[in-house]
C-alpha cells in the first residue's frame, strides 16, 4: 500500500491497475460494486437496472462488455432471459471484494483516480519506470 499524495489516503494499486487494464467506465465501476454487495447473485439485465434506479439500456453494454472481459458470465434460459453472476475466478472475486470493503469516499476516491493517469516513480529524472515493475518499487508513505 502507498498513500497518494494527491488526496493522502492509502490505496491498493493493484486494485487500480486491475480496473485500469480492464477499461472500467463509471458504469461499470457502479456495476462491480454493486456485485460486490451481491457477489453470490444470479440477476436479470432488469432486475439489476432496478436496484441500481437506471435504465436498461445504459446497463446493457456495460454488462456485455463485463461479460466479454471475464468479470461477469452470462446465461441464457429457456425463455430468453439473460442472468448475470459474478464470474468464479478467484482473482476478480477478490478484486470485487476490496471494491466491496470500500466506504462511500474511498469509492469516490477510486473513481477520481481511474479517470487520472498513474505516475509511477522513476530512478531517475529522465528514466521512466514500466508499469511492470510497480510491485518491485519500495512503497514509502509520503
Amino acid at each position: 500500500m502507498v498513500t497518494d499524495y494527491k488526496i493522502n489516503r492509502i490505496v491498493n494499486y493493484d486494485l487500480l491497475l486491475f480496473l485500469k487494464d480492464i477499461g472500467c467506465s463509471g458504469i461499470q465501476f457502479r456495476l462491480l460494486c454493486f456485485w460486490g454487495r451481491h457477489p453470490k447473485s444470479k440477476l436479470s439485465l432488469y432486475t439489476v437496472a432496478r436496484a441500481l434506479n437506471t435504465a436498461r439500456i445504459n446497463l446493457r453494454d456495460a454488462m456485455t462488455a463485463l461479460v466479454e472481459k471475464g468479470i461477469l458470465i452470462g446465461q441464457h434460459d429457456s425463455n430468453g432471459l439473460t442472468t448475470y453472476a459474478l464470474s468464479g475466478d478467484q482473482r476478480i472475486q477478490e478484486y470485487i471484494g476490496e471494491i466491496a470493503k470500500l466506504d462511500w469516499s474511498e469509492a469516490i476516491n477510486l473513481r477520481k483516480q481511474l479517470k487520472e493517469e498513474i505516475v509511477l516513480p522513476s530512478t531517475r529524472e529522465d528514466e521512466p519506470v514500466p508499469p511492470q515493475s510497480l510491485k518491485e518499487i519500495d512503497c514509502q508513505v509520503y
